[in-house]
């Protein structure tokens, strides 16, 4: 399987450039020789091929798609396609409440379809959503994702980025939908305010209200769901 893969990959494909590397992995982007189209490889230690063997079977428009998932060698291979765009970390102005909730309704319906299969992201932040050049929003980068089991009590291992993930997220209590939706918050905040709600809370009209709901520290006091997000947003205009 690893000779095969990679002599398949050597023959067909040409490697472009690293996008990233650390500790967890790399991410690499090959073009297709014949075709002059794009693909991402996420090469990963130590990783479950739960999340995405589940994800390789959802196809929407807010979520990266996932093409293949390998076991090769000890190592998670993950083939999925290339997003062309920024982040929403690299938009250096704050943008207007319409503009927020464009980015908003499109977020949650991806979280909507992830949390229907039981897929917790646990990591949404400016960094790992990106905004393509026809302005449609994609969620990526699912290594620390899980699959929500109704037996589970706490969170074992501490994971998230600071700021984004919630106070459950850190061994207080078991992760699911509604620490999604805290990050959710976070991110119509530093949208709009440029900064942590924390330090500065977008209060005005509808948003202000969406905002201090999902950032609520009692994570059964937010939204129930991406799809309550959706239905509260769709009535503000």
């Amino acid at each position: 399987m690893e000779n095969e893969f990679y002599n398949i990959l050597k023959k067909d494909y040409r490697l472009v450039k690293l996008l990233h590397k650390s500790d967890k992995g790399k991410c690499v982007l090959y073009r297709h020789r014949q075709l002059e189209k794009n693909i991402v490889i996420h090469i990963l230690n130590n990783a479950s091929t739960d999340v995405y063997s589940v994800l390789k079977r959802i196809r929407h428009r807010n979520i990266t798609e996932v093409f293949e998932v390998l076991e090769i060698n000890g190592q998670t291979v993950i083939i999925e396609e290339y997003i062309n765009g920024i982040t929403l970390a690299e938009i250096s102005e704050t943008m207007s409440p319409i503009g927020v909730k464009r980015i908003l309704l499109q977020l949650c319906d991806g979280l909507s379809a992830l949390h229907s299969v039981g897929i917790v992201y646990r990591d949404i932040t400016l960094n790992n959503i990106m905004l393509t050049n026809d302005g449609i929003v994609k969620i990526i980068d699912f290594d620390i994702a899980k699959l929500f089991k109704s037996s589970d009590t706490i969170d074992n291992n501490t994971m998230g980025t600071m700021g984004y993930a919630p106070f459950e997220q850190f061994g207080l209590n078991r992760t699911d939908e509604h620490s999604d939706i805290f990050a959710v918050g976070v991110i119509a905040n530093l949208l709009l305010t440029g900064k942590h709600p924390s330090v500065k809370i977008f209060t005005k009209g509808r948003l202000g209200k969406f905002i201090r709901i999902c950032t609520n520290i009692n994570q059964y006091e937010r939204f129930d769901s991406a799809d309550d997000i959706l239905n509260f947003l769709k009535q503000y205009i």
